[in-house]
C-alpha cells in the first residue's frame, strides 16, 4: 500500500480500515515523501512513526528508508503494538536530524518535521454472547491435536493387530503345508509308487498288493 505525501500532508483514507486487532506484520504501508523540504535534504533524517491508541497507549517504530532522486520512501511493517487495541489509532510521522556526534538520548535535534495524518481504525475481534467451555483458541487447537493423536493411536493399534493376524495366518498355512508334505512323504514311504505304460502293466503276471501303479501312455 503506497501513500504519497503532498507537502507535509498524507492521506490515510486508503488504510482507514486496513488494520485488524492483534495482527502481526500482516501489512506493510509505504509512505512516499519529498526528499527536499524548505531547503533541507531529508536523506540524512531519521523517520519515526508514533501511534496513539484509543485508550492513550503509545507505540513507536523507526521506519527504514529508500532514498530516491526526488523522494524518500518509508516502509512501515505494521507491528503488534499498533494493533494491540481496537478502535481509533492516531498516527504521528516525524523526521528528525541531529548535529554530527550528538547523542540522541541527551541532545535536542536540530530539525524536526511532522507530517499530518488522519487517524485510522483498528477493527476489533469478533465477539459472541454464546458461553463456551473455553474461549481460548489455543485450548481449542490443543483439543483438536489430542483428539487426532488418540485417533492415530487407535488406528496404529488396529494396524498392529491386523499385521499380527496376518502373521498367524501365514504360520498356520506353513504348518499345514508342512503337515501335507510330511503326510505325502509318509504315504509314499508306506505305499510304493510304480510308473509304467499300459502295455507294461498288462504284461505283469500279477500286480503286487500295496503298490500304487501310475499308468502313462505308450511311447
Amino acid at each position: 500500500m503506497l501513500l504519497k505525501a503532498i507537502g507535509k500532508c498524507i492521506d490515510t483514507l486508503p488504510i482507514a480500515d486496513l488494520l485488524s486487532q492483534e495482527e502481526v506484520l500482516a501489512d506493510t504501508v509505504v509512505f512516499e515523501v519529498d526528499r527536499f523540504h524548505d531547503g533541507l535534504d531529508l536523506a540524512e533524517f531519521s523517520f519515526c512513526l508514533r501511534g496513539v491508541t484509543q485508550s492513550g497507549g503509545e507505540v513507536m517504530a523507526e521506519l527504514p528508508t529508500e532514498i530516491q532522486e526526488q523522494t524518500i520512501r518509508l516502509f512501515w511493517a505494521v507491528g503488534q503494538g499498533f494493533t494491540a487495541e481496537a478502535g481509533t489509532l492516531s498516527l504521528d510521522l516525524f523526521a528528525s536530524v541531529f548535529e554530527k556526534n550528538a547523542d540522541p538520548t541527551q541532545d535536542t535535534p536540530t530539525h524536526v518535521i511532522r507530517y499530518q495524518l488522519a487517524p485510522v481504525q483498528v477493527r476489533p475481534l469478533p465477539e459472541s454472547d454464546t458461553i463456551l467451555e473455553t474461549h481460548s483458541y489455543t485450548d481449542f487447537l490443543m483439543q483438536v491435536k489430542e483428539t487426532a493423536n488418540t485417533a492415530i493411536s487407535v488406528i496404529e493399534a488396529m494396524v498392529l493387530d491386523f499385521e499380527n493376524e496376518i502373521v498367524n495366518y501365514e504360520n498356520a498355512i506353513r504348518k499345514l503345508e508342512n503337515d501335507v508334505s510330511a503326510n505325502t512323504a509318509a504315504i509314499a514311504a508306506l505305499t510304493p509308487i510304480v510308473t509304467l505304460t499300459q502295455s507294461e502293466y498288462d504284461a505283469l503276471e500279477a500286480p503286487q498288493d500295496g503298490t500304487l501303479y501310475l499308468i502313462k501312455e505308450d511311447a
